[in-house]
């Protein structure tokens, strides 16, 4: 798994209940559908959540 610094990431905001629903499981750090590379939850909304995290894509192009 790719492993990424903690300042290398910023916040990405997900859609909670869709999140919830195609995730097996939450667990950080982890690669959610092979897009993104998630590190840590950093604030849930009502409706949303905020995840410390990279778009995958990024990392392909360094």
């Amino acid at each position: 798994m790719i492993k990424f610094n903690a300042s290398d990431c910023y916040p990405i905001e997900f859609d909670l209940f869709r999140l919830i629903a195609t995730s097996d499981k939450l667990t950080f750090p982890m690669v959610w559908h092979e897009k993104y590379y998630l590190k840590k939850v950093i604030q849930i909304d009502k409706d949303s959540i905020f995840i410390l995290g990279r778009e995958l894509a990024e990392a392909d192009n360094e």
